[in-house]
């Protein structure tokens, strides 16, 4: 008979172990609740979460192929629709699980952070959409600007927003974002989301170049000011800490609200947290959740408000 698979019990122990690391500096972050929010899919099997996953897919979601390309993916609970270059598989469940619900710890929305109908959310790796189209519907914001650079991905997110009629509420710019203004590399053999910046490609490189633009220098050149109430949305694919310091400006003079992913990288979660806390001393602060799907677990999301 097999042994069963130690990773579970290693991977308990690796989110253990950082936990208590970071609350030694940072005490009053990443309380029990939060840091073992989605626990169990650490501990479940692999195949056990494929089948959850797929099963969950079946039931709040209608996938079909599309006319002009890709699949169309009809999300029945939000009563929205996205477009996905392939097939649905589990992972898709898994990726669009943090719009259903607040217990996801990639869930961008939860307390602290507040949002309304006044609300301007910078949307960096917007992806397929799925986020902003539920901003919009759910009027969490009156505009999101939605920085997706991959030209494949960003024609299916504005096919997405054409069908869920919010194209006036949805702005798309084509760049990548990070500390940098001008080309970069961006890979795009990872899989649709999960493409990445380099910020010097090899002379072999595969992927494509793209711009790069500084959020700070975006907001200048675009005449926008952003304020406490707005959101600055990061899932950058290891760029999340290059991003942020590209709007060092913006979160020092105007503090908006920020949520970050911290997964890409084992040591995103301390420096950014270290970082921020330094730049705009007004923040409070919430970490979620660690991930199951890197190969050690790390924290999944920052979020920073100074709303009262």
């Amino acid at each position: 008979m097999p042994l069963p698979s130690l990773r579970p019990v290693r991977d308990s122990l690796a989110a253990w172990r950082f936990r208590r690391a970071l609350r030694a500096l940072h005490p009053q972050v990443f309380g029990w609740s939060d840091a073992f929010m989605g626990f169990s899919r650490i501990l479940a099997p692999q195949r056990l979460r494929h089948r959850i996953g797929s099963q969950l897919l079946a039931r709040h979601c209608e996938t079909q192929p599309d006319p002009a390309g890709g699949f169309k993916v009809h999300v029945r609970p939000l009563g929205l629709d996205f477009f996905w270059p392939s097939p649905s598989t589990c992972d898709t469940w898994y990726a669009l699980e943090q719009e259903l619900r607040e217990d996801n710890p990639h869930c961008y929305t939860t307390a602290p952070i507040r949002l309304g109908p006044d609300s301007v959310v910078l949307d960096v790796g917007a992806c397929e959409g799925l986020f902003a189209f539920r901003a919009l519907r759910q009027k969490l914001a009156r505009e999101v600007i939605a920085f997706e650079p991959f030209p494949a991905m960003a024609e299916l997110l504005r096919r997405g927003a054409a069908a869920n009629g919010i194209t006036l509420g949805l702005h798309h710019e084509p760049f990548a974002v990070s500390n940098h203004n001008g080309p970069v590399g961006f890979r795009t053999d990872l899989g649709a989301d999960s493409s990445q910046v380099i910020l010097n490609p090899p002379a072999d490189f595969q992927g494509v170049v793209v711009q790069s633009i500084r959020l700070d220098d975006y907001l200048a050149q675009t005449g926008r000011k952003l304020c406490e109430k707005d959101l600055l949305k990061i899932d950058a694919e290891g760029a999340d800490f290059d991003v942020l310091r590209g709007a060092e400006k913006t979160i020092r003079e105007s503090a908006p609200q920020i949520a970050v992913t911290t997964y890409h990288l084992d040591e995103h979660a301390a420096d950014i947290l270290d970082w921020l806390q330094k730049v705009q001393p007004r923040y409070r602060y919430r970490l979620k959740g660690f991930s199951y799907w890197t190969t050690t677990p790390r924290p999944v999301l920052l979020q920073a408000s100074a709303l009262g």
